[in-house]
């Protein structure tokens, strides 16, 4: 299944946060979204995943969901939200308990095991370091069987070299699963390591400033500076006023 964003528009009250974007989201691709501060990275994920309506313009599905999907546009955040009480196998099962007819047992168990979590399957999140936390995070976006999933900054809140060991285990979770994401960073760096399309926007309101196709795989790229480079340069200018805007706030 594929997404199609078109002509999106949104503000709060008087601010327009985004003005017209348009892109397209293909099956079996990891589309990075990057920008400045405050320009509307967030909200526009929000918008696709339909937690918030758009001012103007929709988000078409093209193509059916697969019988299997329970979830079509599933969440992965930041912030982990694992329920503390709950157990590794416990938070991944919580999304299937509203599904009937399925075993529940048999998924968790899955899941855990394409993300190498098994063995940590009765750890509570207090036993867990961040990056183990956000592996239950996607384990549990996995268990829904997502057409896509909706990625908010998810390695931001880890330290540098536990956001390596992730963007491995991402990459090698799309080599066997070749899913769909559509990945909100301020890392550039993340966004080049990962992202087989890097939409830029502008500072707000957010417009598409350039869509960068990486055409190199995911297993062969190294910190390919020269496209950080020119991402960076895209942004430079647009960065800075947005920071001043922030601080005149």
């Amino acid at each position: 299944m594929d997404l199609r964003v078109e002509g999106l528009s949104h503000r709060y009250g008087d601010t327009v946060v985004l003005d017209d974007v348009t892109l397209d989201i293909p099956a079996g691709r990891i589309v990075c979204i990057v920008g400045p501060s405050g320009c509307g990275k967030s909200t526009l994920l929000r918008l696709i995943g339909g937690l918030e309506r758009p001012e103007a313009g929709a988000v078409h599905q093209i193509g059916a969901p697969r019988a299997t999907s329970l979830n079509p546009l599933t969440f992965v955040f930041q912030d982990f939200a694992l329920l503390p009480w709950r157990s590794a196998a416990g938070n991944v099962s919580l999304v299937l308990e509203d599904h009937g007819g399925i075993d529940r047992d048999g998924i968790v168990a899955d899941v855990l095991e394409r993300t190498r979590l098994s063995e940590f399957r009765d750890a509570l999140p207090r036993q867990l370091s961040g990056g183990m936390k956000q592996r239950v995070a996607i384990a549990r976006a996995l268990a829904v069987s997502p057409e896509v999933m909706l990625m908010d900054e998810p390695l931001s809140a880890l330290d540098a070299q536990t956001r390596e060991l992730l963007m491995d285990d991402l990459i090698d979770l799309w080599h066997r699963e070749r899913f769909t994401a559509v990945y909100v960073t301020h890392n550039l760096a993340e966004a080049v390591r990962l992202g087989h399309r890097v939409v830029v926007l502008s500072r707000r309101p957010g417009r598409i400033r350039e869509v960068v196709e990486i055409d190199t795989p995911l297993a062969e790229r190294g910190a390919m500076e020269d496209v950080q480079r020119h991402l960076w340069d895209l942004m430079r200018d647009e960065a800075r006023a947005a920071d001043a805007e922030l601080i005149d706030a």
